[in-house]
């Protein structure tokens, strides 16, 4: 019984961020984020790139004790149909958010970096808990001030 309470408050703080109307604070984000923008420039000027974040996550760190049990997901597939579609969309909703913040950590990386100064055509994303990843190709061909920039980006 302990473990569906602890299930259900994990949930809950899922759903408290979800809801919140407000974005999140990048600066929230300090130290708790890391992420890569890796570029690739083709020889006749195409720029492609591939942005992926993670947060940065204790679990690495934790000993055999505070590892979740191997039954959870049986146990969770036990709740009633109407918890589930809850649990689903409170899982739904916090990857939206978590997708949101991948996207701007994307925007404000290539606004610093200066890469993609025309925008970009995304490719393809990739939003799981806790990582993402969006890959994408320049509007604008490379310069060759771009090729020496970027060569070891």
């Amino acid at each position: 019984m302990p473990l569906r309470y602890l299930s259900l408050a994990i949930l809950s703080c899922f759903s408290l961020i979800a809801c919140s109307s407000a974005p999140i604070d990048p600066s929230e984000l300090a130290g708790k984020l890391r992420d890569k923008l890796t570029t690739d420039i083709k020889a006749d000027g195409l720029k492609l790139f591939s942005y992926t974040a993670r947060l940065v996550d204790d679990k690495s760190n934790m000993g055999d004790a505070d590892r979740p049990f191997p039954h959870d997901a049986r146990v969770r597939s036990m709740q009633a149909p109407r918890e589930q579609r809850r649990a689903m969309q409170d899982l739904q909703d916090s990857l939206e958010v978590w997708g949101r913040q991948v996207e701007l950590g994307l925007t404000k990386t290539l606004e610093m970096t200066g890469y993609c100064r025309e925008g970009y055509i995304e490719l393809s994303r990739i939003i799981e808990p806790g990582r993402g990843e969006i890959r994408g190709e320049c509007q604008e061909g490379a310069t060759n001030a771009d090729k020496q920039k970027f060569v070891n980006y």
